[in-house]
């Protein structure tokens, strides 16, 4: 940024009010000029006419000046906010305007490049569309940039054009909105930030509204989560019944839990070892061995009853 009090190897003309230059030179020392570069010529542009407004130079840019002195003032504040390589050739111009012109033509190209450059900045405005997680100011402020860029270069694009693209463009999650403003607002007269400000605050009660539905989701997965953890203890003091059974009824071996399982007919079967034979599937009490055994002994005792 270049100060407006600096100094500059430029003289006032013979017809100028040397009290005058003197107000500007004082009334400017406070005010910073933006230096051009090769890709900031718009916001440049910008900057320095609202500069040289304020300072009552910007009519000599836009018209020759018959004040000489003030046309040399303006000339100087446009060659001290370009870079030292253009100074020269700017300085021997002869007026402010043509200077500022040449400039512009540098940047901006003929009529030929300025047709080119407004229809690509126009295709651009076309095909915007949100980006993946993009808020409705990021997208607001990267069209107010093109259509920026278009009036500069002599390309008008209504309001209402922007908001009706706006519009169309919006997520999902806010088209209930833009049916409400399109019912209830005009938007041929409506301005892009008050458009801006009506979906930013639709926007920001969505993610309040996203925000506290998670929330209650986690809550219920915690939930179900707790109740799964119940169901589980239960089973398992169930299966622990079973097996406290099967010990009490003839017992099984430590490595097993004696846990029975449904069978087709809806009874209970044993699944751990009997304690007598070893086999799996039966208590001691109901063991065929041990009842065969028992049959064997009878008939012995019966026989010599026999004889």
């Amino acid at each position: 940024m270049t100060k407006i009090g600096d100094s500059l190897p430029l003289k006032i003309g013979e017809g100028s009010s040397s009290s005058a230059a003197e107000r500007v030179m004082a009334n400017s020392s406070a005010v910073e000029l933006p230096l051009l570069t090769r890709t900031n010529y718009h916001e440049w542009s910008l900057v320095m006419q609202v500069s040289m407004e304020a300072l009552e130079q910007w009519d000599a840019v836009e018209a020759v000046s018959k004040d000489r002195g003030k046309d040399r003032r303006a000339l100087a504040m446009i060659i001290r906010a370009v870079p030292r390589e253009m100074k020269a050739g700017l300085a021997v111009r002869k007026s402010a305007k043509e200077a500022w012109d040449a400039v512009k033509k540098m940047h901006a190209g003929d009529d030929r490049m300025k047709a080119a450059s407004v229809q690509r900045l126009m295709k651009q405005v076309e095909n915007m569309a949100f980006r993946d997680g993009e808020n409705v100011g990021d997208f607001a402020m990267r069209i107010n940039g093109l259509v920026a860029s278009l009036r500069e270069l002599g390309e008008e694009m209504e309001d209402s054009r922007v908001v009706k693209k706006v519009l169309r463009m919006v997520p999902k999650r806010l088209k209930q909105v833009v049916v409400a403003i399109e019912m209830l607002a005009d938007i041929d007269t409506m301005k892009i930030e008050e458009l801006v400000g009506r979906l930013q605050v639709a926007e920001d009660a969505d993610a309040e509204d996203q925000a506290a539905s998670s929330a209650e989701h986690a809550g219920q997965l915690l939930l179900m989560e707790e109740q799964w953890e119940a169901r589980q203890r239960q089973r398992r003091g169930k299966e622990h019944v079973h097996g406290g059974i099967g010990e009490k009824g003839g017992g099984h071996d430590d490595d097993d839990d004696g846990s029975s399982t449904s069978s087709g007919r809806g009874r209970s079967r044993y699944r751990g070892k009997c304690f007598d034979c070893g086999e799996r599937g039966h208590m001691a009490r109901n063991c065929p061995r041990k009842k065969k055994e028992q049959a064997l002994l009878c008939n012995v005792d019966e026989e010599p009853t026999l004889l």
